[in-house]
């Protein structure tokens, strides 16, 4: 297929009516998100037949949420077993005691509400000896290179270009630097700063700079993998089901892995519709941290073997968000436009447009990066 082609069915709905899922498929892929939509596309490459299942819905530009009352209809929270909200809504909660973490549901994952940086990790960070011993030290680095590099070809990881006028919180991140003799540098992005097609043959437009990249790009502008890797995937044969919810995953009679799973399409869920299934030679379980846990524990219960560990040793990401408020000596315009109209005066930027590295001495724990934001249009009541 080429490029016109994958340009021409991108501005189509890419997932498929539940009536079209077949019974068998070489590969099921569960999850859209980085890790799923890359298998999909790889395995689709290779000529296996694939079908990806997604729990949330298919949302393109303009149905986003851009003002408080949308963004509480995509909120599901989640409390142990209990459950506020739609099934499939685009913010997906889930609150403990001491982690809460907020993830996305929906065609993409958390691609779709993730910030977009896209840098590679230090060298240092192979020298833990948790790493497998093939990717321990110098050769982490060097044996992923190659695969980094090809990540950030198709998903356009670049940085804020230099030619356009400097975002006003980047300036400001500029003081806070300089006040304490550092530097900023711009990190790579997964946002498109020229229209016209992708490594995927998707046509994109440039980003209008109105700072509500982590609710949902309305413009075509972020490079989410619902537009690179997923559109791949379907150029090259693979099915998209969204509003599909994977129960379980065990061995099939005959062969092969028998997927279990809901569809809120439809409102079946609201009639306690039995679970369908599909079998596939192969099942990559990409539905995120928590996601792929969760049914990998389900399948457990129904005599799946499994790791004693699973479940265990979880942690946050590391990242802390901080908020100041008239503290840089001039306004940062830090806050979404949504429906706003973008004007010369008021563009936000990307999210994040730039970073402090203040790792010093490397390794874990020694340092930090520092890198500005922008709070989304939807929330913009609550600030």
């Amino acid at each position: 297929m080429s490029a016109g082609d994958v340009t021409a069915s991108a501005s189509l709905a890419l997932a498929r009516p539940h009536h079209q899922l077949r019974e068998r498929y070489d590969v099921v892929v569960v999850g859209s998100g980085y890790g799923g939509a890359i298998a999909a596309s790889r395995f689709a490459r290779a000529g296996r037949t694939v079908c990806v299942l997604e729990r949330g819905r298919e949302l393109r530009a303009g149905d986003f949420p851009t003002s408080a009352l949308a963004a509480l209809r995509q909120l599901q929270v989640r409390r142990g077993m209990r459950r506020f909200g739609h099934e499939a809504a685009l913010f997906d909660l889930h609150t403990g005691d001491d982690l809460s973490v907020m993830v996305g549901c929906g065609l993409g994952g958390t691609s779709l509400i993730n910030a977009g940086v896209a840098l590679r990790p230090p060298d240092w960070v192979f020298d833990d000896d948790r790493w497998p011993t093939a990717l321990r030290g110098a050769r982490g680095s060097a044996e992923l290179g190659p695969y980094f590099a090809r990540a950030e070809a198709m998903l356009g990881s670049t940085p804020f270009p230099d030619t356009w006028r400097t975002p006003t919180k980047l300036v400001a991140l500029g003081r806070a630097a300089a006040g304490v003799d550092a530097t900023v540098r711009r990190p790579p992005i997964n946002v498109t700063f020229t229209d016209g097609p992708n490594a995927a043959g998707v046509y994109q437009r440039a980003c209008v700079l109105c700072g509500d990249c982590v609710t949902g790009c309305n413009h075509r502008a972020k490079n989410t993998v619902a537009e690179n890797y997923l559109p791949d995937a379907v150029a090259h044969g693979a099915e998209v089901y969204c509003e599909t919810a994977v129960r379980t995953v065990r061995p099939a009679d005959g062969g092969g892995w028998l997927v279990t799973f809901t569809t809120a399409a439809g409102g079946r869920s609201r009639f306690a519709a039995p679970s369908s299934f599909v079998v596939a030679d192969v099942v990559v379980l990409a539905a995120g941290t928590l996601g792929s846990t969760e049914i990998l524990l389900r399948s457990e219960r129904e005599g799946l073997a499994a790791s004693p560990r699973l479940g265990h040793r979880f942690s946050g990401n590391g990242d802390v968000l901080a908020f100041a408020y008239d503290v840089t000596g001039a306004p940062v315009r830090g806050i979404g436009l949504g429906r706003r109209a973008v004007t010369a005066e008021n563009t936000v930027g990307p999210v994040i447009t730039g970073m402090i590295d203040l790792t010093g001495t490397p390794g874990p724990g020694k340092g930090a990066l520092i890198e500005e934001g922008a709070i989304p249009a939807a929330l913009r009541a609550f600030m």
